[in-house]
């Protein structure tokens, strides 16, 4: 996954190939001699890896005490390292081989403070030949100054003819990045507004219907409907890491699921796997199920 940065956002930037001495990791150093981002910060730094395994997916070329660095300033970390873990694909079947292989990664990154970018199961490399199946394989981590300024990660451009598909990662002004205020139709005064809408009349709909004459009258009737159900609606605006979709069941899955993933951890038997695979899959299938509900 290789980054790309508008050449508006800085002045200067310099390019380190062999980052902490490191072949398979270069860093571009961008500053400015005004605050980037809105903030208060004068440098950026991105960090592109791309780790290499051997057979036995436990030694890599891109070790992960470095590739974690505790900076001040903001820092991207982008890159394909070749590992698999549960959190990544949560439906895909992980060895404890390639488990071990991948955790020191994350805990070192929990340790530094590094959130993932990735959501979930969003696959990034789709094989073009063999029977390999897709894989997330292309990471972003984002530091404690940089995370602020993450609007969105995406990957939903076309591919560019590689089996890695592009990914684009959009940075914004932290005032800009406020979740917009949603209905607490939870608190809506029903017994005022059923008469209003009882006695909402849709306009009658055109004589010669056409397609752009069709859109115009839906328009004129949903509009007007739309805003009477809100008039008398509370809104309220979540914080940066609310999660509305967020249950109390869900909390109970995820004490569950971890749970499980100790257990087996400590008793590595194919007993404990199948308990601990059964509860990551239905945790995430709750997850899925409770945003699309949402």
């Amino acid at each position: 996954m290789a980054a790309y940065v508008h050449r508006s956002f800085f002045s200067n930037y310099t390019v380190l190939p062999r980052f902490e001495g490191v072949d398979d990791v270069l860093a571009l150093d961008i500053s400015s001699n005004e605050p980037l981002f809105g903030t208060g910060f004068h440098s950026f730094r991105v960090i592109n890896a791309y780790s290499t395994n051997t057979v036995d997916h436990m030694i890599h070329s891109v070790p992960s005490e470095v590739l974690f660095p505790d900076l001040g300033f903001p820092l991207l970390i982008v890159g394909d390292l070749n590992i698999h873990y549960p959190l990544l694909d949560p439906l895909r079947h992980i060895s404890s081989r390639e488990i071990s292989s991948s955790t020191p990664y994350f805990e070192k990154a929990a340790e530094s403070g590094f959130a993932l970018l990735n959501p979930p199961g969003e696959y990034t490399r789709f094989p073009l030949v063999g029977n390999a199946r897709p894989s997330v394989t292309d990471l972003a981590f984002a530091n404690p100054p940089l995370l602020p300024l993450v609007k969105s990660w995406e990957a939903s451009l076309p591919s560019t003819g590689s089996d890695h598909i592009p990914i684009t990662i959009t940075l914004t002004i932290p005032s800009l990045n406020q979740k917009p205020a949603r209905q607490q139709w939870a608190d809506t005064d029903w017994e005022t507004r059923d008469p209003i809408i009882k006695g909402f009349k849709v306009p009658a709909t055109p004589s010669c219907p056409t397609p752009p004459k069709l859109d115009e009258w839906m328009s004129e009737s949903l509009n007007p409907l739309v805003a009477l159900l809100k008039e008398h609606t509370p809104v309220s605006r979540p914080s940066h890491h609310s999660k509305p979709w967020w249950t109390s069941h869900l909390t109970i899955l995820r004490r569950e699921y971890h749970k499980a993933v100790r257990s087996a951890r400590k008793n590595d038997t194919p007993h404990m796997r199948e308990v601990a695979g059964s509860s990551k899959a239905g945790y995430f299938k709750a997850i899925k199920a409770a945003k699309n509900k949402h």
